[in-house]
């Protein structure tokens, strides 16, 4: 009888490993071993009903003076019987101090939070449906459990990692993204999937040393680079990794994958006395990583293809950031990182008993990622206007202002108008490497994923991610990610867009359909007077920016309807203009 050869035995391994391959669930991983489906907690976070107090009365603290919460101010707080840690923890530095928040308008917060949880602008009707009616408690809950919600946090980690599909096996890329999913489902715990990050093939094969993958683990979860003893030390806990290609049988592709190469170990296998230390880290207690070598691995550098991990070794090498998930600073980066997403700012180092008390919730809740999101969507800090004028320069009494996302803009023009465009998929930087394989799976991969294919069959439709890569957004990941800016090219490259979308022009044959920018039942041909004007623009703001029309647009609408009648215009060539100056409108930028 013959034995079969550690490296025919290995190809046979990669071959059974590859042979139930789904190119609709192409994901192979570490994460693939985590979540039945059910979550760790309810979902029903407390703190969505608060009742919000009058502030103390006390003269407030002028300019930027550090607030003074005295004797009075903390028997105030502590009488209010706050559920929501943001509350609690910004009560002796807004109310109890004599501050007021800037109240906000009902319509610019269900625009904002449905903007920040869904990753476009609604139009009026869905505000109205979501948002009439309801407590905000409810609503809040309403979009943590939508696949909305999950899919705008899935493409946040996508740019946190870095996902690209010639840096990274694809099949990886998949895994770590449904990991994602889980994570914003409820159904894996902050620290858990942060170890499983640790030690998965997005973050090693992403990285050449184990310094490097030390280093971007503390980016990634610490929210600081490291000194320089921790990296070093925990680079010693990433020196089993390297990294190399494998050929997919079934995608016909070559793809970029982690392997392990087994470090701290003789000529025999064993544990190594005089070596081992380089295999251990001290700087968290005493933590040794080692792999002893088997059968699979091959080659005279004595390596493995991390596919073939055992779920026992996939554990193991997660030690990074298991050690990691003991330390304070971690929690307060997790709560840090959704505060600067919804706020813009970083109010856990202004105010950091709102951090304090956000690690308690997060920790009482199991490390519900979730819990964190319901506090701050449900709490003053998130529900207070931008707009108008503050008596104070502390940042937390006004609300939220941010620049939205390439996606969200042209997803809203995309779906408000019904105009004809593409999308992109961010697991997949280049579907160009699919194409190019030559492999029925390959194209079946394609074709499940959000890229559209053209009509010849001999690429993917690209009016879509030209347009976001030119303006920060579905990167490709090759040197930089995303980014936001307003400039010279980006506002061309904007008004370029918006130009084709209203056609102002009025060229035949182009821009969106004249039936979407005009109220129901009105006729492209029909004449302009100052009432239907009003009601053509009024529609336009309803559907662009989801509120009704103030009282100056109403006023300016009338006097460009009269000027309009005078001249004959026709409602076409009155809504296409005024869609042009709506969508080219910071409102459409920044919310």
């Amino acid at each position: 009888m013959r034995w079969l050869t550690p490296l025919a035995l290995s190809l046979a391994l990669v071959a059974c490993h590859e042979s139930d391959f789904d190119p609709r669930d192409p994901a192979r991983g570490p994460g693939s071993a985590v979540g039945d489906g059910s979550t760790i907690t309810d979902g029903n976070f407390p703190g969505g009903n608060d009742t919000i107090p009058a502030a103390l009365d006390v003269e407030p603290p002028q300019g930027a003076q550090v607030p003074d919460c005295g004797a009075d101010c903390l028997s105030f707080c502590d009488a209010q019987g706050f559920e929501n840690p943001v509350h609690q923890g910004l009560c002796t530095s807004l109310w109890g101090v004599g501050l007021e928040p800037q109240p906000v308008y009902a319509n610019e917060a269900c625009r904002r939070l449905h903007v920040d949880l869904t990753g476009r602008f609604p139009t009026r009707d869905e505000v109205n449906r979501l948002c009439a009616g309801r407590s905000w408690d409810d609503i809040v809950k309403t979009l943590l459990d939508s696949e909305a919600f999950v899919e705008v946090n899935q493409r946040h980690w996508a740019d946190r990692f870095l996902y690209n599909t010639r840096a990274l096996s694809i099949e990886r890329i998949y895994d770590m993204d449904a990991l994602v999913g889980k994570l914003y489902r409820g159904e894996v715990a902050y620290d858990h999937f942060a170890a499983i990050a640790s030690a998965h093939p997005v973050l090693t094969r992403r990285h050449d040393t184990a310094g490097d993958r030390a280093e971007a683990l503390f980016h990634l979860f610490m929210g600081r680079p490291p000194l320089g003893s921790e990296r070093s030390d925990l680079a010693r806990l990433y020196t089993l990794w390297t990294n190399g290609y494998y050929d997919h049988p079934t995608l016909n592709m070559r793809l970029s994958d982690s392997f392990i190469r087994y470090r701290c170990v003789d000529e025999e296998g064993n544990i190594d006395p005089e070596s081992r230390g380089q295999c251990t880290s001290i700087l968290y207690g005493y933590n040794e990583l080692i792999l002893t070598p088997d059968i699979r691995s091959v080659g005279e550098d004595n390596q493995m293809w991390s596919g073939l991990l055992r779920a026992d070794e996939w554990e193991k090498l997660q030690m990074p950031g298991r050690l990691l998930a003991r330390q304070q600073a971690f929690w307060e980066t997790a709560v840090d990182d959704v505060i600067e997403r919804y706020l813009g700012y970083d109010l856990g180092t202004m105010v950091p008993e709102v951090r304090a008390a956000l690690v308690d919730h997060l920790l009482a809740h199991d490390g519900d990622i979730r819990s964190v999101h319901h506090a701050i969507l449900t709490s003053v800090a998130y529900l207070q206007s931008a707009r108008g004028l503050t008596d104070t320069d502390h940042r937390w009494t006004f609300g939220p202002l941010k620049q939205v996302d390439s996606e969200v803009w042209l997803d809203t023009i995309k779906h408000s108008v019904d105009y004809e465009l593409s999308s992109c998929d961010h697991r997949i930087s280049d579907p160009r490497d699919l194409l190019d394989a030559d492999s029925i799976s390959a194209i079946a991969l394609l074709e499940a994923s959000k890229w559209e294919m053209r009509e010849d069959g001999d690429d993917v439709r690209r009016d879509y991610s030209d347009l976001a890569r030119n303006l920060g957004g579905c990167p490709a990941n090759e040197v930089g990610g995303r980014f936001k800016i307003v400039s010279i090219l980006t506002t061309s490259t904007q008004l370029n867009f918006v130009n084709q979308v209203c056609n102002p022009a009025m060229t035949e044959g182009r821009g969106a359909a004249i039936e979407t920018l005009l109220p129901d039942g009105v006729h492209p041909d029909a004449a302009v007077t100052p009432q239907l004007a009003t009601q053509i623009v009024e529609h336009q703001v309803e559907t662009f920016f989801g509120r009704p029309l103030t009282d100056d647009e109403r006023e300016m609408a009338a006097t460009h309807g009269d000027t309009c009648e005078r001249a004959r215009c026709r409602a076409a060539e009155f809504a296409r203009p005024g869609c042009f100056a709506l969508l080219s409108s910071s409102e459409m930028l920044f919310y």
